[in-house]
């Protein structure tokens, strides 16, 4: 899997965000947090494995800007690239299998 993907949180558990997924897959990225609000799993588990992040940005010349994204854990990541398609969700799924 790519190095870049993912990363280990405070916890150790390792984690990724839709930023980076959005990235990896070639997507926009707010395709990506639409596939994530859409996704059809409990509650529970999207309360588990995606979090949230909203981060203010100060624009040069006055004012701030909302940016958005989630925080995913390896479960979360797992079920959210389960429903893509295409070369690089093929080998990426493939790697979820072997390992």
């Amino acid at each position: 899997m790519n190095k870049n993907l993912v990363s280990k949180n405070e916890e150790g558990k390792l984690i990724t965000t839709s930023k980076i997924v959005a990235g990896i897959f070639g997507k926009r990225h707010t395709n990506v947090l639409r596939d994530i609000r859409n996704l059809e799993c409990s509650e529970e588990f999207q309360s588990s494995n995606f979090e949230l992040l909203v981060e203010m940005k100060e624009l040069p010349q006055g004012g701030a800007s909302k940016s958005t994204c989630y925080e995913m854990t390896k479960d979360g990541f797992n079920f959210l690239v389960m429903g893509y398609t295409g070369a690089k969700a093929a080998k990426i799924k493939e790697n979820i299998i072997i390992f």
